[in-house]
């Protein structure tokens, strides 16, 4: 390629879904969730760093289907499935720490998702969109850790096979689209 001439673009950035099979065990298909949003921040910052980039479009729009589409998703499963099944068990009070970094996400989510919508138009994203990046990847990290390190334990401690069967029904059922 002659020099000054752009790259052409980089297409089909994909990250691969977690299969529903593993709905079987809902503890493990949350935390291969929590793997895989570990994978998209990465991609998150390196958007940030570069929203020209060659890869930026095509990741911006990955990153655009996570944040509207499966993350509403995963916190349902955690909000409305997970955490009133643990609260009994949560002697830390860790599940109202967690809803309010869900909160903080959720706020933050609305301005990357606009910066991630002008990236993958081919524009330039908002002033302060790497800042706002940074800020949602490095608590987003803080709350997963968090998760495996003391819900999913919990978990599985304290819920038996029938509470785990209703959680996995409950998560596939948000996926086929039913309301739950």
């Amino acid at each position: 390629m002659p020099p000054g001439e752009p790259s052409p673009p980089v297409s089909g950035a994909h990250v691969a879904p977690i299969q529903p099979a593993l709905l079987d065990d809902p503890i493990a298909f949350l935390s291969a969730e929590h793997a895989r949003q570990t994978v998209l921040l990465g991609h998150l910052e390196r958007v940030a760093r570069d929203p020209q980039g060659r890869a930026a479009r095509d990741l911006a729009a990955v990153l655009l289907v996570w944040l509207t589409e499966e993350m509403p998703l995963h916190v349902a499963d955690e909000e409305r499935s997970l955490y009133p099944r643990l609260a009994a068990h949560d002697e830390q009070g860790v599940l109202e720490r967690l809803r309010e970094e869900h909160r903080r996400d959720h706020r933050l989510i609305a301005d990357l998702v606009s910066g991630l919508r002008r990236i993958a138009e081919g524009h330039a994203p908002m002033a302060g969109f790497p800042e706002i990046a940074r800020e949602f990847a490095a608590g987003h990290r803080r709350h997963l850790a968090i998760e495996e390190s003391v819900l999913a334990p919990l978990a599985r401690r304290c819920l038996g096979p029938e509470a785990m069967a209703a959680l996995g029904a409950e998560m596939a059922a948000r996926r086929d689209g039913r309301r739950v």
